[in-house]
Protein backbone atom coordinates (compact mmCIF):
# COMPACT_ATOMS: atom_id res chain seq x y z
CA UNK A 1 0.00 0.00 0.00
CA UNK A 2 2.80 2.39 0.90
CA UNK A 3 4.52 1.63 -2.39
CA UNK A 4 1.34 2.47 -4.31
CA UNK A 5 0.90 5.71 -2.39
CA UNK A 6 4.54 6.62 -2.99
CA UNK A 7 4.15 5.87 -6.70
CA UNK A 8 1.00 8.01 -6.85
CA UNK A 9 2.81 10.86 -5.08
CA UNK A 10 5.66 10.62 -7.58
CA UNK A 11 3.20 10.75 -10.48
CA UNK A 12 1.39 13.77 -9.04
CA UNK A 13 4.67 15.60 -8.39
CA UNK A 14 4.60 16.92 -11.97
CA UNK A 15 1.47 18.95 -11.15
CA UNK A 16 3.29 22.14 -10.23
CA UNK A 17 4.72 25.30 -11.74
CA UNK A 18 4.14 26.05 -15.41
CA UNK A 19 2.79 22.61 -16.18
CA UNK A 20 0.03 23.03 -13.59
CA UNK A 21 -0.81 26.51 -14.92
CA UNK A 22 -1.02 25.25 -18.50
CA UNK A 23 -3.13 22.29 -17.40
CA UNK A 24 -5.57 24.57 -15.57
CA UNK A 25 -5.94 26.81 -18.62
CA UNK A 26 -6.54 23.82 -20.88
CA UNK A 27 -9.28 22.73 -18.47
CA UNK A 28 -10.84 26.21 -18.65
CA UNK A 29 -11.34 26.31 -22.38
CA UNK A 30 -11.57 22.58 -23.16
CA UNK A 31 -15.13 22.36 -21.84
CA UNK A 32 -16.23 25.14 -24.19
CA UNK A 33 -14.13 23.91 -27.10
CA UNK A 34 -15.61 20.42 -26.85
CA UNK A 35 -19.04 21.99 -27.29
CA UNK A 36 -18.22 22.99 -30.86
CA UNK A 37 -15.78 20.29 -32.01
CA UNK A 38 -18.30 17.55 -32.94
CA UNK A 39 -20.52 19.97 -34.84
CA UNK A 40 -18.14 22.47 -36.45
CA UNK A 41 -18.12 20.89 -39.96
CA UNK A 42 -21.91 20.52 -39.80
CA UNK A 43 -22.24 24.16 -38.69
CA UNK A 44 -20.07 25.47 -41.51
CA UNK A 45 -21.97 23.31 -44.01
CA UNK A 46 -25.22 24.80 -42.69
CA UNK A 47 -23.78 28.24 -43.50
CA UNK A 48 -23.47 27.24 -47.16
CA UNK A 49 -20.13 25.43 -47.54
CA UNK A 50 -19.98 22.23 -49.62
CA UNK A 51 -17.54 19.41 -48.73
CA UNK A 52 -15.14 20.69 -51.39
CA UNK A 53 -15.35 24.22 -49.95
CA UNK A 54 -14.74 22.79 -46.47
CA UNK A 55 -11.57 21.18 -47.77
CA UNK A 56 -10.41 24.42 -49.38
CA UNK A 57 -11.14 26.33 -46.17
CA UNK A 58 -9.02 23.87 -44.21
CA UNK A 59 -6.21 24.21 -46.75
CA UNK A 60 -6.32 28.01 -46.52
CA UNK A 61 -6.18 27.84 -42.73
CA UNK A 62 -3.21 25.49 -42.84
CA UNK A 63 -1.34 27.67 -45.33
CA UNK A 64 -1.66 30.74 -43.10
CA UNK A 65 -0.80 28.65 -40.05
CA UNK A 66 2.43 27.64 -41.78
CA UNK A 67 3.31 31.31 -42.30
CA UNK A 68 2.91 31.90 -38.57
CA UNK A 69 4.94 28.84 -37.55
CA UNK A 70 8.18 30.04 -39.14
CA UNK A 71 8.58 33.17 -36.99
CA UNK A 72 6.85 31.41 -34.08
CA UNK A 73 9.61 28.82 -33.84
CA UNK A 74 12.28 31.53 -33.91
CA UNK A 75 10.51 33.68 -31.32
CA UNK A 76 10.04 30.72 -28.94
CA UNK A 77 13.80 30.18 -28.60
CA UNK A 78 15.05 33.76 -29.12
CA UNK A 79 12.47 35.93 -27.34
CA UNK A 80 11.17 33.45 -24.78
CA UNK A 81 7.95 31.51 -24.34
CA UNK A 82 5.62 33.40 -21.98
CA UNK A 83 5.09 36.71 -23.77
CA UNK A 84 3.97 35.22 -27.06
CA UNK A 85 1.83 32.52 -25.36
CA UNK A 86 -0.12 35.06 -23.31
CA UNK A 87 -0.59 37.62 -26.09
CA UNK A 88 -1.73 35.14 -28.70
CA UNK A 89 -4.10 33.32 -26.34
CA UNK A 90 -6.04 36.59 -26.10
CA UNK A 91 -5.89 37.10 -29.88
CA UNK A 92 -6.98 33.52 -30.57
CA UNK A 93 -10.05 34.01 -28.40
CA UNK A 94 -11.16 36.99 -30.49
CA UNK A 95 -11.04 34.88 -33.67
CA UNK A 96 -14.20 33.11 -32.51
CA UNK A 97 -16.19 36.34 -32.74
CA UNK A 98 -16.29 35.71 -36.51
CA UNK A 99 -17.96 32.34 -35.90
CA UNK A 100 -20.54 33.93 -33.61
CA UNK A 101 -21.47 36.69 -36.07
CA UNK A 102 -21.55 34.56 -39.26
CA UNK A 103 -25.02 34.94 -40.86
CA UNK A 104 -27.03 32.04 -42.27
CA UNK A 105 -29.64 33.72 -44.45
CA UNK A 106 -29.63 32.97 -48.22
CA UNK A 107 -26.77 34.52 -50.23
CA UNK A 108 -25.15 35.87 -47.05
CA UNK A 109 -21.38 35.58 -46.43
CA UNK A 110 -21.78 32.94 -43.71
CA UNK A 111 -18.97 30.48 -44.34
CA UNK A 112 -16.84 33.32 -45.72
CA UNK A 113 -16.95 35.06 -42.33
CA UNK A 114 -16.05 31.79 -40.62
CA UNK A 115 -13.11 31.51 -43.03
CA UNK A 116 -11.96 34.98 -41.93
CA UNK A 117 -12.07 33.76 -38.33
CA UNK A 118 -10.11 30.64 -39.25
CA UNK A 119 -7.36 32.69 -40.90
CA UNK A 120 -7.26 35.07 -37.93
CA UNK A 121 -6.87 32.06 -35.63
CA UNK A 122 -4.14 30.60 -37.84
CA UNK A 123 -2.08 33.77 -37.44
CA UNK A 124 -2.67 33.79 -33.69
CA UNK A 125 -1.30 30.25 -33.43
CA UNK A 126 2.18 31.67 -33.95
CA UNK A 127 2.48 30.77 -30.25
CA UNK A 128 2.28 26.99 -30.83
CA UNK A 129 6.05 26.30 -30.89
CA UNK A 130 6.46 28.29 -27.67
CA UNK A 131 3.59 26.40 -26.02
CA UNK A 132 4.99 23.02 -27.08
CA UNK A 133 8.47 23.98 -25.90
CA UNK A 134 7.26 25.28 -22.52
CA UNK A 135 5.31 22.06 -21.95
CA UNK A 136 8.39 19.94 -22.70
CA UNK A 137 10.58 22.22 -20.55
CA UNK A 138 8.23 21.74 -17.59
CA UNK A 139 8.16 17.92 -17.52
CA UNK A 140 10.89 15.69 -16.02
CA UNK A 141 12.19 13.09 -18.52
CA UNK A 142 11.03 10.10 -16.46
CA UNK A 143 7.44 11.44 -16.27
CA UNK A 144 6.97 12.81 -19.78
CA UNK A 145 4.70 10.02 -20.98
CA UNK A 146 2.34 10.55 -18.06
CA UNK A 147 2.61 14.32 -18.37
CA UNK A 148 1.57 14.38 -22.01
CA UNK A 149 -1.25 11.96 -21.26
CA UNK A 150 -2.49 14.29 -18.52
CA UNK A 151 -2.62 17.18 -21.01
CA UNK A 152 -5.31 15.23 -22.86
CA UNK A 153 -7.00 13.36 -20.03
CA UNK A 154 -7.44 16.01 -17.32
CA UNK A 155 -8.99 18.73 -19.53
CA UNK A 156 -11.26 16.16 -21.17
CA UNK A 157 -12.35 14.91 -17.74
CA UNK A 158 -13.97 18.30 -17.23
CA UNK A 159 -15.38 18.28 -20.76
CA UNK A 160 -17.01 14.85 -20.79
CA UNK A 161 -20.51 16.31 -20.78
CA UNK A 162 -19.74 18.99 -23.38
CA UNK A 163 -20.97 17.09 -26.47
CA UNK A 164 -24.19 16.21 -24.62
CA UNK A 165 -24.67 19.87 -23.72
CA UNK A 166 -24.01 20.75 -27.36
CA UNK A 167 -26.59 18.17 -28.46
CA UNK A 168 -29.11 19.80 -26.10
CA UNK A 169 -28.29 23.25 -27.52
CA UNK A 170 -28.68 21.96 -31.08
CA UNK A 171 -31.92 20.18 -30.21
CA UNK A 172 -33.42 23.20 -28.49
CA UNK A 173 -32.18 26.10 -30.62
CA UNK A 174 -31.28 24.39 -33.89
CA UNK A 175 -27.81 23.73 -35.28
CA UNK A 176 -26.91 27.32 -36.20
CA UNK A 177 -28.22 29.17 -33.13
CA UNK A 178 -27.05 26.43 -30.80
CA UNK A 179 -23.52 26.63 -32.17
CA UNK A 180 -23.48 30.42 -31.89
CA UNK A 181 -24.15 30.05 -28.18
CA UNK A 182 -21.39 27.44 -27.95
CA UNK A 183 -18.88 29.69 -29.73
CA UNK A 184 -19.75 32.50 -27.31
CA UNK A 185 -18.69 30.17 -24.50
CA UNK A 186 -15.44 29.44 -26.36
CA UNK A 187 -14.66 33.16 -26.62
CA UNK A 188 -15.23 33.70 -22.89
CA UNK A 189 -13.11 30.71 -21.91
CA UNK A 190 -10.12 31.95 -23.93
CA UNK A 191 -10.28 35.34 -22.21
CA UNK A 192 -10.19 33.70 -18.78
CA UNK A 193 -7.42 31.26 -19.75
CA UNK A 194 -5.26 34.03 -21.21
CA UNK A 195 -5.55 36.03 -17.99
CA UNK A 196 -4.52 33.02 -15.89
CA UNK A 197 -1.47 32.52 -18.12
CA UNK A 198 -0.59 36.20 -17.82
CA UNK A 199 -0.65 36.07 -14.03
CA UNK A 200 1.00 32.73 -13.29
CA UNK A 201 3.27 31.47 -16.09
CA UNK A 202 7.02 31.82 -15.63
CA UNK A 203 9.62 32.00 -18.40
CA UNK A 204 11.67 28.80 -18.93
CA UNK A 205 14.51 30.14 -21.10
CA UNK A 206 16.65 33.25 -21.01
CA UNK A 207 15.59 35.29 -24.05
CA UNK A 208 18.51 36.10 -26.33
CA UNK A 209 16.58 38.69 -28.31
CA UNK A 210 16.67 39.24 -32.06
CA UNK A 211 19.94 39.65 -33.93
CA UNK A 212 19.65 43.36 -34.61
CA UNK A 213 16.74 45.17 -36.22
CA UNK A 214 15.07 43.23 -39.03
CA UNK A 215 12.37 43.86 -41.59
CA UNK A 216 9.67 41.29 -42.25
CA UNK A 217 11.56 39.59 -45.11
CA UNK A 218 14.77 39.30 -43.14
CA UNK A 219 12.85 38.17 -40.05
CA UNK A 220 11.25 35.31 -42.01
CA UNK A 221 14.58 34.41 -43.61
CA UNK A 222 16.34 34.36 -40.24
CA UNK A 223 13.53 32.29 -38.70
CA UNK A 224 13.57 29.75 -41.54
CA UNK A 225 17.37 29.52 -41.35
CA UNK A 226 17.20 28.81 -37.62
CA UNK A 227 14.59 26.08 -38.12
CA UNK A 228 16.54 24.38 -40.90
CA UNK A 229 19.72 24.63 -38.87
CA UNK A 230 18.07 22.91 -35.91
CA UNK A 231 16.86 20.06 -38.15
CA UNK A 232 20.33 19.65 -39.66
CA UNK A 233 21.82 19.32 -36.18
CA UNK A 234 19.21 16.74 -35.14
CA UNK A 235 20.11 13.08 -34.76
CA UNK A 236 18.98 10.51 -37.33
CA UNK A 237 16.31 9.20 -34.96
CA UNK A 238 14.95 12.68 -34.32
CA UNK A 239 14.82 13.41 -38.04
CA UNK A 240 12.97 10.14 -38.61
CA UNK A 241 10.52 10.97 -35.84
CA UNK A 242 9.87 14.31 -37.53
CA UNK A 243 9.46 12.99 -41.09
CA UNK A 244 7.79 9.56 -40.75
CA UNK A 245 4.44 10.92 -39.46
CA UNK A 246 4.20 12.93 -42.70
CA UNK A 247 3.07 9.67 -44.31
CA UNK A 248 -0.07 9.62 -42.16
CA UNK A 249 -0.79 13.00 -40.57
CA UNK A 250 -2.00 15.00 -43.62
CA UNK A 251 -4.72 12.50 -44.52
CA UNK A 252 -5.51 11.80 -40.87
CA UNK A 253 -5.97 15.48 -40.00
CA UNK A 254 -8.20 16.09 -43.00
CA UNK A 255 -10.38 13.12 -42.08
CA UNK A 256 -10.78 13.62 -38.35
CA UNK A 257 -11.01 17.41 -38.27
CA UNK A 258 -13.54 17.81 -41.08
CA UNK A 259 -14.81 14.79 -42.97
CA UNK A 260 -15.20 11.98 -40.43
CA UNK A 261 -18.10 13.76 -38.65
CA UNK A 262 -19.77 14.34 -42.03
CA UNK A 263 -19.21 10.71 -43.06
CA UNK A 264 -20.57 9.32 -39.80
CA UNK A 265 -23.73 11.45 -39.94
CA UNK A 266 -24.21 10.98 -43.70
CA UNK A 267 -23.43 7.26 -44.18
CA UNK A 268 -23.51 5.22 -40.95
CA UNK A 269 -27.06 5.87 -39.81
CA UNK A 270 -26.01 8.08 -36.88
CA UNK A 271 -28.11 11.18 -36.17
CA UNK A 272 -26.69 14.53 -35.06
CA UNK A 273 -27.94 13.91 -31.51
CA UNK A 274 -26.39 10.42 -31.44
CA UNK A 275 -23.12 11.90 -32.67
CA UNK A 276 -23.11 14.16 -29.61
CA UNK A 277 -23.69 11.14 -27.36
CA UNK A 278 -20.87 9.20 -29.02
CA UNK A 279 -18.53 12.17 -28.54
CA UNK A 280 -19.29 12.28 -24.80
CA UNK A 281 -18.72 8.54 -24.42
CA UNK A 282 -15.39 8.89 -26.21
CA UNK A 283 -14.32 11.64 -23.82
CA UNK A 284 -15.22 9.51 -20.80
CA UNK A 285 -13.36 6.54 -22.27
CA UNK A 286 -10.37 8.77 -22.90
CA UNK A 287 -9.94 9.41 -19.18
CA UNK A 288 -8.89 5.81 -18.56
CA UNK A 289 -7.26 5.23 -21.95
CA UNK A 290 -5.14 8.37 -21.72
CA UNK A 291 -3.79 7.59 -18.26
CA UNK A 292 -3.04 4.01 -19.31
CA UNK A 293 -1.21 5.24 -22.41
CA UNK A 294 0.84 7.71 -20.38
CA UNK A 295 1.92 5.09 -17.86
CA UNK A 296 2.82 2.70 -20.67
CA UNK A 297 4.94 5.39 -22.36
CA UNK A 298 6.96 5.80 -19.14
CA UNK A 299 7.37 2.06 -18.48
CA UNK A 300 7.75 0.50 -21.95
CA UNK A 301 9.73 1.29 -25.07
CA UNK A 302 8.29 4.46 -26.60
CA UNK A 303 9.45 3.43 -30.05
CA UNK A 304 7.73 0.03 -29.82
CA UNK A 305 4.52 1.67 -28.65
CA UNK A 306 4.56 3.90 -31.74
CA UNK A 307 5.05 0.91 -34.04
CA UNK A 308 2.21 -0.97 -32.35
CA UNK A 309 -0.03 2.09 -32.60
CA UNK A 310 0.38 2.36 -36.37
CA UNK A 311 -0.11 -1.38 -36.94
CA UNK A 312 -3.18 -1.60 -34.71
CA UNK A 313 -4.92 1.47 -36.14
CA UNK A 314 -4.71 0.31 -39.78
CA UNK A 315 -7.48 -2.35 -39.80
CA UNK A 316 -9.64 -0.34 -37.41
CA UNK A 317 -9.75 2.81 -39.55
CA UNK A 318 -10.61 0.68 -42.59
CA UNK A 319 -13.44 -0.86 -40.57
CA UNK A 320 -14.97 2.57 -39.97
CA UNK A 321 -15.50 2.96 -43.72
CA UNK A 322 -17.99 0.07 -43.61
CA UNK A 323 -19.48 0.52 -40.13
CA UNK A 324 -23.23 0.84 -39.61
CA UNK A 325 -25.23 1.68 -36.53
CA UNK A 326 -24.53 3.23 -33.15
CA UNK A 327 -22.78 0.30 -31.42
CA UNK A 328 -20.48 -0.58 -34.31
CA UNK A 329 -19.41 3.01 -34.94
CA UNK A 330 -18.84 3.64 -31.23
CA UNK A 331 -16.72 0.49 -30.79
CA UNK A 332 -14.49 1.38 -33.75
CA UNK A 333 -14.03 4.97 -32.60
CA UNK A 334 -13.08 3.85 -29.08
CA UNK A 335 -10.42 1.51 -30.50
CA UNK A 336 -9.07 4.34 -32.63
CA UNK A 337 -9.02 6.64 -29.60
CA UNK A 338 -7.02 4.08 -27.63
CA UNK A 339 -4.38 3.80 -30.37
CA UNK A 340 -4.31 7.59 -30.72
CA UNK A 341 -3.66 8.10 -26.99
CA UNK A 342 -0.84 5.56 -27.06
CA UNK A 343 0.72 7.23 -30.09
CA UNK A 344 0.35 10.75 -28.70
CA UNK A 345 1.95 10.00 -25.34
CA UNK A 346 4.80 7.95 -26.81
CA UNK A 347 5.62 10.30 -29.70
CA UNK A 348 5.60 13.52 -27.69
CA UNK A 349 7.67 11.98 -24.91
CA UNK A 350 10.18 10.53 -27.38
CA UNK A 351 10.44 13.88 -29.19
CA UNK A 352 11.29 15.60 -25.91
CA UNK A 353 13.78 12.82 -25.07
CA UNK A 354 15.63 13.37 -28.35
CA UNK A 355 15.55 17.19 -28.54
CA UNK A 356 17.91 19.45 -26.54
CA UNK A 357 16.08 22.17 -24.60
CA UNK A 358 17.72 25.04 -26.48
CA UNK A 359 16.51 23.61 -29.81
CA UNK A 360 12.97 22.60 -28.84
CA UNK A 361 11.13 25.64 -30.11
CA UNK A 362 12.72 25.37 -33.54
CA UNK A 363 12.56 21.58 -33.86
CA UNK A 364 8.96 21.29 -32.67
CA UNK A 365 8.02 24.26 -34.82
CA UNK A 366 9.71 22.71 -37.86
CA UNK A 367 7.87 19.43 -37.23
CA UNK A 368 4.51 21.18 -37.00
CA UNK A 369 5.33 23.27 -40.07
CA UNK A 370 6.18 20.21 -42.17
CA UNK A 371 3.00 18.45 -41.09
CA UNK A 372 0.94 21.54 -41.86
CA UNK A 373 2.52 22.12 -45.28
CA UNK A 374 1.85 18.52 -46.26
CA UNK A 375 -1.76 18.92 -45.09
CA UNK A 376 -2.50 21.85 -47.43
CA UNK A 377 -3.24 19.72 -50.52
CA UNK A 378 -4.73 16.88 -48.45
CA UNK A 379 -7.87 18.71 -47.27
CA UNK A 380 -9.20 19.85 -50.67
CA UNK A 381 -8.22 16.49 -52.19
CA UNK A 382 -10.16 14.58 -49.53
CA UNK A 383 -13.07 17.01 -49.97
CA UNK A 384 -13.14 16.33 -53.71
CA UNK A 385 -12.92 12.56 -53.20
CA UNK A 386 -15.65 12.70 -50.54
CA UNK A 387 -18.00 14.69 -52.74
CA UNK A 388 -17.23 13.35 -56.22
CA UNK A 389 -15.53 9.91 -56.04
CA UNK A 390 -16.05 7.68 -52.97
CA UNK A 391 -16.23 8.91 -49.35
CA UNK A 392 -14.78 5.57 -48.13
CA UNK A 393 -11.58 5.82 -50.17
CA UNK A 394 -9.65 8.13 -47.75
CA UNK A 395 -10.21 5.67 -44.88
CA UNK A 396 -8.79 2.81 -46.96
CA UNK A 397 -5.75 4.88 -47.96
CA UNK A 398 -5.09 5.85 -44.34
CA UNK A 399 -5.04 2.18 -43.33
CA UNK A 400 -2.38 1.36 -45.92
CA UNK A 401 -0.23 4.39 -45.05
CA UNK A 402 -0.34 3.48 -41.35
CA UNK A 403 1.31 0.14 -42.09
CA UNK A 404 4.03 1.87 -44.13
CA UNK A 405 4.66 4.28 -41.24
CA UNK A 406 4.96 1.37 -38.79
CA UNK A 407 7.65 -0.26 -40.93
CA UNK A 408 9.59 3.01 -41.28
CA UNK A 409 9.39 3.69 -37.54
CA UNK A 410 10.67 0.20 -36.72
CA UNK A 411 13.66 0.56 -39.05
CA UNK A 412 14.77 4.17 -38.59
CA UNK A 413 14.09 5.30 -34.99
CA UNK A 414 16.28 4.43 -32.00
CA UNK A 415 15.61 5.50 -28.43
CA UNK A 416 18.35 7.61 -26.77
CA UNK A 417 20.70 6.09 -24.22
CA UNK A 418 20.24 9.26 -22.14
CA UNK A 419 17.12 11.41 -22.34
CA UNK A 420 17.36 15.17 -22.80
CA UNK A 421 16.18 17.23 -19.83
Amino acid sequence: MREKLRSLADDLSILRGNFLVLLVTWVIFRFAFRLVMPYEPLYIRALGATPTVLGLMSAAYTAVFCLSLIPGSYVADRWGRKRIIVTMTYVLGFSYVFYILAPDWPFSPGWQLVLAGMLFAALARIYMPALQAMTADSLPPERRGLGYALTAVVPDAFATASPLVAAILVGRYGLVEGMRLAYTAVFGSFMVAATVRLLFLRETVRPAGPRGRMGIARFYAESAREMLGALKEASRSLKALVFIPLLVVPLSQALWSTFAPLFIVDFTGISEAEWGTISSIRLAFGLAAGLLAGKLADKLSRKKLLVVRYIASAPVVVGLAFAEGFVEVLAILLLLDLTAFIGMSASQALLADLTPREMRGRVLGARTLLMSLSSIPASPLVGFIYESVDPRLPFLALGVLSLVAALAMACLVEEPAEREI
